[in-house]
């Protein structure tokens, strides 16, 4: 009767659940040190692989029953077992596919926790004997080959951290490294199975291809499927054709990850209980965007609208190439095919890996905080560096969409966290979601939390290197922070705030795609140089950003930045952002040789614009125009940051620059009149008052040039150096955030020198003529206005301090 058979089933989904644990806890057991078959191996007694065979053997059968117990039952109520699995990731409808189907289950459960179990247990027995390094070779080689034996989840994890040389010992990076372009392959037959079954319009994939032989042999396997060189009608394409079943196995290992890290959930050890269920949680998080890389329709979507926002945007148009798509079913993809070199192949310059690295972080950049629409899946076999220097992305399984408020508060985090205002970078990681939002107002928890998030950002990122050369730093980081909370009402203090927001500090949803993106460009940047910054490394995009992004958000992050709480801009930080600027854009849209020069890979040179000379010409103070200016090459970042500047509708740095040069230009004249009239000496005398008085002459009669006369005028050499691609002066004594000597700052002016600056400037002017006319006059206009500003600013204040100044002087 039915209350028989319930208590039936119950009790048959018990015996199979108790079966799995012991599984667990077999293979477990297994992997540690003490255990009795770890002795045996190590002291000489019998197969260590023998012992665990026959433990797991002693727990398989009554799984086996329990398993054929539920099937029957299942057959009796008539039950519809699910026969297909969901397109997109669905726990419930993935579960319940698998729950129907047991032996499947239990035999995938015992094969990956035996072998599992096996490999730990020879690499817990090299160390018990002393020899893990003389095995870490052979062990690394035999990982490769389980994780290529249990299928496409254990091989994209290995891919991952193949990409992260600071996270595993060199001989497994070097052995997974393999598993990014050399896969173990399936036969052609099971390729020409799924070939002919992938149809459009009547035709099947096999079909359009000229050569059926092209598919004797693959030149490359990958985890989800494996690409041949073909050719359709004379046009030579890649077909990528997926491994049978892949779905099948990837969702079949994320069921029994999930429900093993269930599993140790209920364990009493509460360290292991808490990883368990942040491991579900990661899976619940990863999942989705794992499942969506084996839908080859999906992926030519991405792949075409990803096509689209390349051609729409100027920063990477000329770098990237994206193949076309010609053919598309859920298990076959048929697209152009790319020249060039992979940057796995033994064949590509590794000397280009570290400027191929510089253009592939930009490029992500852009996608990242300009487009929104980011390839999520950057591993080095990935990439096609072509003869003409351009990048080719492959493989569009993994996208991830960022909305603008995103990026524009990203943006604002990568500048604070430039500018080393680590509490602006708390304020920017709870917006972006990291951290809970009640966080913002509870100033006692703020205060525990920035002196160990400085610390930790400032190790992470104000340096370069691996996280290994930074392990030693985090330990005594961690050390001090526990001595620290020891002390007499701390500790109570710090409970009351772990209490309150335990488990609320997560990573969001949507970073999880972005963290890996970054996360794998960071290790390539590793492998290239072991010095590697990947803030560093960011920044002249958001230079470029900083200066053509005229919306309230960037002109704030642009202000905040360059005046750093000062009256006058720093000269230091002018520095930084136009040589960020000028390295963006000329390794995004320069020529191929302003390309190279930024650091970028070497292609097919092209000739630069020149500037024509200028006729032989006398200036003020004998400055010969044709001598002090020689042929000007402008590069694209001089003419893309001269049409910003001179834009007739105006923007923020345009006001700036008029504010900064209305100022040095007030303080030159006002040294040339002078100097003048010193030259006079007594005839001066009957003129010198009043035009003292008009140029601003100060009330104690010192030096007529303030201290913010002088930083403008260091402001206005150090843009004429920057446009002119000189080398700037040593900064040490200049930058106004730093302390300097007094003799860098002397009053005595250079007048010869700033003329020959700026005469300097004309050719290049004139070869600017294109970007600069459109706003030229407008730009004039506004200088002329700013200017009469100051100087009856100017005369108004000298005459407030010569007229009232007696009386408050007298009381």
């Amino acid at each position: 009767d039915l209350p028989f058979l319930g208590g039936a089933a119950a009790a048959a989904t018990a015996a199979v659940e108790t079966a799995s644990a012991a599984i667990v806890s077999t293979a477990s057991a297994t992997a540690l040190a003490g255990s009795e078959s770890m002795q045996a191996a190590t002291q000489g007694g019998p197969n260590l692989l023998g012992v665990i065979q026959g433990e797991v053997a002693s727990v398989v059968p009554p799984a086996f029953a329990g398993a054929f117990m539920m099937m029957m039952l299942r057959t009796a109520f008539n039950q519809i077992w699910s026969t297909e699995l969901p397109r997109n990731y669905d726990y419930a409808r993935i579960a319940e596919y698998w729950q129907n189907r047991p032996f499947r289950l239990m035999t995938r459960f015992t094969e990956t926790s035996t072998k599992v179990g096996t490999w730990i247990a020879a690499v817990l027995a090299d160390q018990n004997n002393g020899r893990s390094d003389e095995m870490r070779r052979q062990r690394a080689a035999q990982a490769r080959e389980l994780l290529t034996d249990l299928g496409v989840t254990f091989i994209k994890l290995a891919q991952v951290w193949a990409s992260r040389p600071d996270i595993l010992p060199e001989e497994y990076a070097q052995e997974f490294e393999k598993l990014l372009q050399n896969v173990r392959p399936f036969s052609r037959e099971e390729a020409m199975r799924v070939l002919r079954r992938s149809k459009k319009d009547g035709r099947s994939a096999l079909d359009l291809v000229d050569d059926p032989s092209v598919f004797d042999k693959p030149i490359a396997s990958a985890s989800v499927g494996q690409v041949y060189r073909a050719t359709i009608k004379g046009k030579t394409v890649a077909v990528k054709v997926q491994r049978p079943d892949v779905r099948e196995q990837a969702t079949l290992d994320l069921y029994l990850m999930r429900n093993a890290a269930k599993i140790g959930e209920m364990m009493p050890i509460g360290p292991l209980a808490e990883q368990c269920k942040q491991m579900n949680e990661m899976f619940d998080i990863t999942a989705p965007t794992f499942l969506m890389e084996m839908d080859y329709e999906a992926e030519a979507a991405n792949q075409r609208r990803f096509a689209e926002t390349v051609a729409g945007c100027e920063l990477i148009r000329d770098a990237i190439v994206v193949p076309e798509v010609l053919f598309c079913t859920r298990e076959v993809l048929i697209q152009e095919w790319l020249e060039g070199t992979k940057l796995t192949e033994p064949e590509f310059d590794q000397e280009q890996a570290k400027s191929v690295v510089t253009l592939l972080l930009n490029s992500y950049m852009v996608q990242f905080l300009e487009t929104g629409f980011l390839h999520g899946d950057p591993h080095p076999g990935n990439f096609i560096l072509t003869p003409a220097g351009k990048l080719g992305i492959l493989d569009y399984g993994l996208m991830t969409t960022i909305s603008r408020e995103k990026r524009l508060t990203f943006i604002e985090f990568l500048m604070h966290l430039q500018s080393k205002d680590y509490e602006q970078c708390l304020y920017d990681l709870i917006t972006l979601e990291f951290f809970p939002a009640s966080l913002r107002e509870d100033k006692t928890a703020i205060g525990y939390m920035l002196p160990p998030l400085k610390q930790t950002l400032a190790t992470l990122y104000e340096e370069g290197g691996d996280l290994q050369s930074k392990k030693d730093e985090f330990l005594k980081m961690h050390e001090e922070f526990q001595i620290a909370s020891q002390a007499e009402g701390v500790q109570e203090s710090l409970q009351d705030f772990t209490a309150k927001y335990a488990g609320s500090f997560k990573l969001p949803p949507y970073f999880t795609l972005i963290l890996r993106a970054f996360a794998t460009l960071e290790g390539l940047g590793l492998k290239a140089d072991k010095d590697f910054a990947i803030v560093k490394e960011c920044f002249p995009y958001i230079a470029r950003r900083l200066l053509t992004d005229d919306s309230l958000r960037m002109r704030n992050a642009l202000k905040a930045y360059l005046y750093n709480g000062r009256s006058r801009v720093s000269p230091a930080r002018i520095d930084e952002i136009a040589r960020g600027f000028g390295k963006f854009t000329n390794l995004m849209t320069g020529s191929v040789d302003e390309v190279a020069k930024a650091g970028g890979p070497s292609g097919h040179s092209r000739s630069l614009v020149k500037a024509t000379p200028n006729a032989t010409a006398t200036r003020p103070w004998g400055v010969d125009v044709a001598a002090a200016a020689p042929v000007v090459q402008l590069d694209k970042s001089v003419q893309d940051i001269a049409t910003v500047i001179f834009s007739p509708e105006g923007n923020f740095l345009q006001d700036m620059l008029i504010e900064e040069g209305v100022a040095a230009v007030d303080a030159l004249s006002r040294v040339a009149v002078l100097r003048l009239l010193n030259g006079l000496g007594p005839l001066s005398l009957p003129i010198s008052w009043p035009v003292k008085l008009f140029l601003g002459a100060r009330k104690d009669g010192g030096d007529i040039l303030s201290q913010e006369d002088r930083e403008s005028l260091m402001v206005l050499r150090r843009i004429s150096d920057l446009v002119q691609g000189r080398e700037p002066l040593p900064m040490g004594s200049l930058d106004p955030d730093e302390p300097r000597p007094e003799e860098a700052i002397t009053l005595d002016v250079d007048l010869v020198e700033f003329a020959r600056d700026l005469a300097r400037l004309r050719p290049l002017a004139e070869g600017l003529l294109p970007c600069i006319s459109p706003g030229a006059a407008a730009f004039a206009r506004r200088f002329a206005q700013q200017m009469a500003r100051r100087i009856l600013q100017r005369v108004a204040d000298d005459l407030e301090q010569i007229t009232f100044g007696p009386l408050f002087s007298r009381g």
